[in-house]
């Protein structure tokens, strides 16, 4: 009990010792906050603020492989972009073309602008072009929109107008046309072609070949749509105009192949059985392209009853497959000439043989069927008579030429067939295998 009351009395003598210490600073403290509280700064945590003041802008990362980089891009939007977007939609409604497409380009070159306001300008600026008839601008405008933003809202009407501008500039093509046949036919004397044109409206030089470009891009971008098959059918019948017969049978044979239920699709596939076979160069060149054509005319026979019903076009079909027939008939003939040259009689044999029973009715099987018989000849004058076979069952070899060729002409290097042995001689005794040595 002492010694608690000792400890008691200790503890609070020094808590005494100490407050009389600091008591006159204590005080001078007390003062100071009392008399200057409007002078001190705010001690309130920053997070606990509703006047914190606006710092500095902080910067702002982005996550790439190489590490983070900074992003320098600023709003997204700013006012001066909208405000110019404004202005430049009061000025395309109120028919200043000129005014608005030079705004239009501006925003729609403006680096900041997000891509709903780029693509919007970019689309306004080419159909101002379009309204004043700038066409090789405005396309070029309609391209470069669909080039940078593929899946945009307006592609659909990117698309339609684009096809529009290039079955603008193919009248003077289908004018030339329509003057060569005429020429064909003894109604003119001189077509003259369209090299340059002096119009805003067209391109001042290949105009042709601006229009192929322009509905390559139109397929492109809209490969399944209803103005895929149309774009490809013009590509192709300029090409053929041309006499570019490759290029020609590219575009036509795609219709078949990708757009079978298009209108089109006959009327093409008979343009491309045409380009097909003028593209070869003759017996002497690749063959795969007349393969090519007599699969497209036996699909045309089967697959459109229009054709096939049609006796005009049924005869034109006839007729291309004839020819077909002529060519491949006179390469394979000319690659049995070419194993007869060089002594390989055994392939040339087989040739002449597959020319005869593939192509019966054609000028080259029937001097297939004179090199046969001349080559069949030379075969048995080389060789031995074989030696008569005897016994009931030896008939004579047939020799005729719609059956095989017997075993002892066919044998080009072996020599003669040796005889049967007859009926009923005896079986020579097998030779014992001698044992294998322990």
């Amino acid at each position: 009990m002492d010694v608690n009351t000792t400890r008691r009395s200790l503890w609070l003598g020094g808590l005494g010792r100490m407050v009389g210490r600091t008591g006159p600073v204590l005080g001078l403290a007390a003062t100071l906050l009392v008399g200057a509280s409007g002078c001190l700064p705010n001690l309130t945590p920053s997070f606990l603020r509703t006047d914190t003041p606006a710092g500095p802008a902080k910067d702002t990362f982005i996550l790439r492989p190489d590490g983070l980089v900074e992003d320098k891009s600023g709003p997204a939007v700013s006012d001066v972009s909208a405000a110019e977007l404004g202005a430049a939609r009061e000025q395309f409604r109120t028919g200043d073309y000129k005014k608005a497409e030079s705004l239009f380009s501006r925003i729609a070159d403006n680096e900041k602008s997000s891509p709903a306001i780029a693509q919007e300008a970019m689309y306004y600026s080419a159909e101002a072009m379009r309204m004043q008839k700038d066409y090789p601008g405005a396309a070029d405008r309609y391209v470069a929109l669909l080039g940078k933003f593929p899946n945009s809202t307006y592609r659909e009407q990117c698309v339609t107008q684009m096809f529009t501008i290039a079955n603008y500039w193919l009248d003077e093509t289908r004018m030339e046309m329509k003057e060569e046949r005429e020429r064909k036919e003894g109604k003119r004397w001189v077509v003259w072609p369209h090299f340059i044109s002096f119009e805003k409206s067209k391109p001042l030089l290949d105009r042709e070949g601006r229009t192929i470009q322009l509905l390559e891009q139109v397929r492109l971008h809209d490969i399944n749509g209803p103005l895929a098959d149309q774009a490809l059918f013009w590509c192709g019948v300029v090409k053929m105009y041309n006499e570019d017969y490759r290029e020609g049978y590219y575009y036509l044979s795609q219709i078949h192949t990708r757009h079978p239920e298009s209108p089109l699709a006959p009327q093409s596939l008979e343009l491309a059985i045409f380009c097909a076979h003028m593209s070869t160069g003759g017996s002497d060149y690749d063959g795969r392209k007349t393969a090519e054509a007599r699969k497209l005319i036996q699909a045309g026979m089967r697959n459109y009853p229009q054709i096939a019903a049609d006796p005009e076009k049924r005869a034109f079909l006839e007729k291309q497959l004839a020819s077909v027939n002529e060519q491949q008939a006179e390469k394979d003939f000319k690659r049995a000439e070419f194993y007869r040259r060089i002594g390989h009689n055994p392939s040339a044999y087989f040739y002449y043989e597959l020319v005869r029973r593939r192509y019966p009715h054609t000028k080259a099987a029937r001097l297939a069927e004179e090199r046969w018989n001349e080559l069949r000849a030379e075969i048995q004058k080389d060789k031995p008579a074989p030696a008569p076979a005897t016994g009931p069952q030896a008939k004579p070899a047939p020799l005729s030429m719609d059956r095989p060729v017997p075993s002892t002409i066919n044998q080009w290097d072996r020599g003669p067939t040796p005889a049967a042995p007859p009926i009923g001689s005896p079986v020579p005794a097998l030779v014992p295998t001698p044992p294998v040595p322990q």
